[in-house]
């Protein structure tokens, strides 16, 4: 839900200053912006209470060497392909977005060939996908941290699929394979 919310020039200051650090104490922030201590605490407190702001723990995606692909993608159902993709572990986010398009997807990978490949057999195959443009991010212009699955247990595979050993992606070396179903021969999970 869309939230609506007011900002002071002090609540503007203390946003800006986390998003430079986020770890910063609350006391370095009090004595930047002219507050005390507890009001700076309260007014991080109200924010987050209104969820406004948040604090996340995930990859720095400018600082390692992952390959990020943004897929746009028209389908007859948006909630269908996210629910698909919402326990890969290659899958960072979806957004169902308004124009020609009405979905935008993006993985991360430690190889291209993978990405190739979800894009291939996930996506281009499924008959809810009536048309497809993928680009390669090549660079981010500022830092990007986003949530990453590394830790995934072995048990139902997300894609049709299921078993590596019968794709050809992952027959030929074209694929490192999903990390669900232990047929993975990357490093990162």
């Amino acid at each position: 839900m869309v939230k609506n919310f007011n900002l002071d020039e002090k609540d503007k200051e203390i946003l800006e200053l986390l998003e430079k650090n986020p770890e910063k104490s609350q006391s370095e922030i009090a004595k930047a912006v002219g507050l005390s201590q507890p009001s700076v605490g309260a007014r991080i407190k109200k924010l987050k209470d209104l969820e406004i702001i948040d604090h996340v723990y995930g990859i720095n995606l400018k600082k390692v060497k992952f390959y990020l692909i943004k897929v746009d993608l028209k389908c007859t159902n948006p909630k269908e392909m996210l629910k698909k993709f919402s326990e890969c572990p290659y899958f960072l986010n979806g957004f169902v977005v308004v124009g020609e398009k009405n979905l935008t997807l993006l993985f991360i990978s430690e190889d291209l060939a993978t990405l190739e490949s979800i894009l291939d057999k996930q996506i281009r195959l499924n008959p809810n996908v009536q048309s497809v443009e993928a680009g390669i991010v090549v660079r981010a212009e500022k830092d990007i941290v986003t949530p990453m699955k590394i830790k995934v247990e072995k048990g139902k595979v997300p894609c049709e699929n299921g078993n590596c050993s019968s794709c050809d992606f992952w027959n030929l070396n074209l694929c490192l394979g999903c990390p669900i179903t232990g047929y993975y021969r990357g490093k990162i999970w």
